[in-house]
């Protein structure tokens, strides 16, 4: 496009450029160069340096800076506007341009200002090191986000460190100087003169707004996040960003800048989820939709459907949309935590919470909105988001953005309406469609509920329990009597205390519509207890029965659930939308999602902040176990489904481990862990339970000098990795018993020293652990190899009758390590049970693999079972009889592990037939 063609659309569309021309004839051909190039930051910094001329200072004088600042302002506002309207720039340039400017004269006001102030009062300087302190100015709103439009305010906090006296010869407070400084620097920005203005400036976001100090220290700052935050203050501290700006080069501000971004992302993201949030966020909704109507108003009576912003289905409600997914999921998923929009709606599209389609024709319509705002505000360079009224001016606004008048309207009416359905949906798509409504069916609370209260109400819940539970009420009236007198409870503030008085009577409630109505209420008041000093879970249960109701439900159904939601009550989040709970995991999703939020983890210096990671990990390893724990016992998945998922998700756990740990033990540059993570028992049978230990044995195929020394220490750190216990508890346990050598062997051994020791030194008991291992994890060559390895191992030639007697002692061993005194049946341990199962299997495989080699694969005791009896191995009835003993063994040694039983044990007669026809498949193998 050539240069007049190039600034044809702009100057048909703008009175304001096509005056700017008239006023400065020389600007027409200076424009028509620079806007052939996109506006970046290094063409900004040029512009600015030809400006302030060849002979100025590194930091201009006040005057000088004003002057420098507005002329650089209309260079960027011309050009980004030439550029945008001949469609050769796109809404990143545009709003990076202008984030640009901001960031450039924010830094240059505050230097020049800076310069002054040190005449008269010094330098502010930290009390510790000595060193000048900065003035810590933080951007909020599209500022933060880097998406500034182009006829923007500017939104600013001004924050510093520590207090004191600043080193001058007139010395004032740090609180003084701080503020005097951010006065003065104000009018250099937004000041309106002949050169017009850079930004207006707007500084009613620090806290207490305009009764409060133009500048707190943090300190201060942290005081009144935690004591008076409101959660709209959340919403505007999202987009918060520290800015480049800095006016002493002795100073370091680095470690006031970890320390305001440590109150940040606590203050913005919770890792509970808040009720409080979530009554803000409908009532911000509400404001939202209201907003445009007193505006209307005040433009005598502006219809809605012509402010691109406010209006219905405009800019403002794709931003709810995009930030209500940020704070209600970014606590949980860090990989949320972006400043700006799009990054954010890219995020939750990556992360599964919206669909790619909904997300792309969300982008779709923010990009055109906002290109519309900035063709708007390029025709008079005003601050509006009106679109004309009149049918000729919105034809010429089609033009300028190079549509025709009906190809726009369409476009623009499409838009809306679908970002309008999609804002009136938006808690159903955030996953709060239970919680959208105001909570109802219980009455209002009574006001202050202090001690003579609680114990008021213990008499109304006495009464209550007598009437309803019968026979088991005494002990329910003492549990009950203990939960109201405890300290957890008694120390509450009011508010809680109130939800307390309304959950209790709740919670019995609900206990009688299961069908064990005594042990659900008693589990229900032992997480009662647990979570009494977590107000937004007892909002949950307090004001939300359907939820209730579901905890009722599961905690009846499993004390195993009970405990595992007391002990994790950070699950009752899952509950919000009980829905999500019964889909299918998508681990590839989950593997995709669960290394997004770990990157996310960082320090502010942008290291990894390893006690997140690991925190982050246990979070992710319970959620996922919760809903399979819903799908179980609602049936939906059967012992071997469950067992198979269960072993998955450590897969991708131990996968993500490897990823993390590496670089904390490599000091290779560039190095890549050739490293795999072998399953053994139940995992590497793929029968993995709810707690159940991982055997591991790690391997490495590496010629570096140093393989041995630095995959032990990977070992060492994901052993400890996986199994310390952190405030989110421990991932897993870890058994690495069953390598080469077991405790007196390497913690890693290379592959030679595995093929080695497996077929020259290892014992039958090894090889037959062996047949139910499998690479779960790490480099997929070095697991290839092994798997290789393991084939040929099962494949050996071998001595039948020294395999028998081995395994035919092995067992007897295994008993005598599991002695049963009772009269019971040991599921697992006794003649007849699990054990007999796989014994028989690891024999069939040692001994015939050789000739049938479909018994080489990993497939699980039942389906071996099957082929063997395919084979003429064994009978394939007596075959058929075992493995469903088998799968009835494991689903009762399941059902009985819901039920909190440590042992697996029943009454001998009860699975009689089971136990018949697994004693008569060892006695047909073994012949004992």
């Amino acid at each position: 496009m050539s240069s007049a063609h190039l600034l044809a659309p702009a100057l048909a569309w703008s009175g304001h450029l096509r005056r700017r021309l008239d006023a400065h004839p020389d600007m027409y051909a200076w424009l028509q160069t620079a806007a052939a190039r996109p506006v970046t930051p290094n063409v900004l910094a040029a512009w600015q340096e030809e400006l302030a001329g060849p002979d100025a200072p590194s930091v201009l004088p006040g005057a000088q800076c004003r002057s420098v600042l507005r002329k650089l302002r209309e260079r960027v506002f011309s050009t980004l506007m030439v550029r945008d309207l001949a469609g050769v720039a796109d809404l990143e340039e545009v709003v990076g341009g202008m984030t640009q400017l901001a960031d450039v004269a924010v830094d240059a006001a505050y230097r020049s200002m800076a310069a002054e102030l040190r005449e008269v009062h010094g330098v502010a300087r930290d009390p510790a090191t000595g060193a000048p302190q900065e003035l810590l100015i933080v951007g909020m709103g599209k500022l933060g986000g880097r998406e500034l439009n182009v006829s923007s305010d500017i939104d600013l906090v001004m924050l510093y460190g520590e207090e004191g006296e600043t080193d001058g010869p007139r010395p004032i407070s740090h609180h003084e100087f701080y503020g005097r400084l951010t006065r003065r620097m104000m009018p250099i920005l937004s000041e309106v003169d002949a050169d017009g203005q850079v930004f207006r400036t707007d500084l009613r976001l620090r806290p207490d707004g305009d009764a409060g100090p133009l500048a707190w220290s943090l300190d201060a700052f942290e005081h009144y996040l935690i004591g008076q935050g409101r959660e709209w203050e959340r919403y505007a501290w999202l987009k918060g960003r520290l800015m480049p700006a800095r006016a002493y080069a002795d100073s370091d501000a680095e470690p006031q800048a970890r320390q305001l971004e440590s109150l940040r992302m606590p203050f913005v993201y919770r890792k509970y989820f808040d009720f409080d949030a979530l009554a803000a966020l409908r009532a911000l909704r509400e404001r939202i939709r209201q907003d445009w109507q007193r505006r209307a108003l005040a433009r005598s009576g502006v219809d809605s459907a012509n402010n691109v912003k406010l209006g219905d289905g405009g800019i403002r409600e794709i931003e709810f949309i995009v930030q209500l997914f940020q704070l209600v999921r970014g606590g949980r998923m860090p990989a949320l935590r972006q400043r700006g929009l799009l990054d954010a709606l890219h995020a939750e599209r990556d992360a599964g919470l919206l669909s790619a389609d909904d997300a792309q024709r969300l982008e779709a319509a923010y990009r055109f909105l906002r290109r519309t705002e900035h063709a708007l505000q390029y025709r008079e360079d005003a601050q509006t988001h009106l679109l004309p009224g009149d049918a000729e001016a919105r034809a010429a606004l089609a033009a300028a953005l190079g549509m025709s008048a009906r190809d726009f309207e369409d476009t623009l009416a499409a838009h809306r309406a679908f970002v309008s359905e999609t804002f009136r949906n938006a808690f159903r798509l955030a996953g709060m469609g239970d919680l959208d409504e105001q909570p109802g069916g219980r009455p209002s609370p009574s006001p202050a509920v202090a001690d003579e209260a609680l114990d008021d109400a213990e008499s109304r819940l006495a009464a209550q329990i007598r009437r309803d539970f019968g026979g088991d009420a005494d002990e329910l009236v003492r549990r009950t009597e203990s939960l109201l007198s405890s300290h957890r409870v008694r120390s509450l503030p009011d508010s809680s205390r109130r939800r307390v008085d309304v959950l209790l009577p709740a919670v019995l409630q609900a206990a009688m519509q299961t069908p064990a109505p005594r042990d659900a209420a008693v589990r229900l008041l032992d997480l009662i207890e647990t979570i009494a000093q977590r107000s937004a879970y007892l909002a949950l249960l307090a004001e939300y029965p359907d939820t209730l109701a579901r905890v009722a439900r599961m905690v009846a159904a499993s004390p195993w659930a009970a405990q595992y939601l007391t002990q994790h009550p950070l699950l009752l989040d899952s509950l919000i939308d009980w829905r999500t709970l019964y889909e299918p995991l998508d681990y590839a999703q989950l593997a995709r999602q669960l290394s997004a939020d770990l990157d996310a983890c960082v320090l502010p210096g942008g290291e990894p902040d390893i006690e997140r990671q690991m925190n982050l990990m246990r979070d992710v390893q319970r959620q996922a176990s919760f809903q399979l724990l819903a799908q179980d016992l609602e049936g939906e998945l059967t012992v071997e489904r469950l067992a198979d998922q269960l072993s998955a998700l450590a897969d991708v756990l131990l996968a993500e481990t490897v990823r993390r740990v590496w670089p904390l033990v490599n000091r290779l540059p560039g190095a890549q862990p050739h490293f795999a993570v072998i399953a053994y028992g139940k995992l590497g049978g793929k029968e993995l339970g709810y707690a159940s230990d991982l055997d591991l044995v790690f391997l490495f195929d590496d010629p570096r000098e140093d393989a041995a020394e630095v995959y032990a220490k990977l070992g060492r750190r994901m052993t400890s990795w996986l199994s310390t216990m952190t405030s989110s508890g421990r991932l897993y346990e870890v058994d690495l018993r069953l390598r080469p050598d077991g405790d007196a062997g390497l913690l890693a051994v290379s592959i030679e020293a595995f093929e080695q020791y497996q077929r020259n030194h290892a014992w039958s008991w090894e090889h037959q652990a062996l047949t139910r291992a499998r690479y779960s994890a790490g480099d997929p060559q070095v697991g290839a190899r092994f798997e290789r390895i393991r084939a040929d191992i099962m494949v050996q030639p071998r001595d039948t009758a020294a395999l028998r007697a081995d395994v035919l002692g092995m067992r007897d061993k295994i008993s005598a390590g599991h002695p049963n005194p009772t009269d019971l049946f040991d599921l697992k341990h006794d003649r007849g049970g699990m054990v007999d199962v796989e014994f028989v299997t690891q024999y069939l495989v040692l001994c015939h693999a050789a000739e049938h080699r479909e018994l080489v694969n990993n497939l699980g005791n039942i389906t071996l079972l099957r082929l063997a009896g395919q084979a003429g191995l064994i009978d394939s009835e007596q075959a058929r009889l075992a493995g469903d003993a088998y799968r009835t063994l494991r689903r009762t040694q399941h059902a009985l592990r819901l039920q909190g039983v440590e042992k697996a044990r029943v009454p001998a007669d009860r699975l009689a037939d089971e136990r018949a026809a697994v004693s008569a498949l060892w006695q047909g193998v073994l012949g004992e």
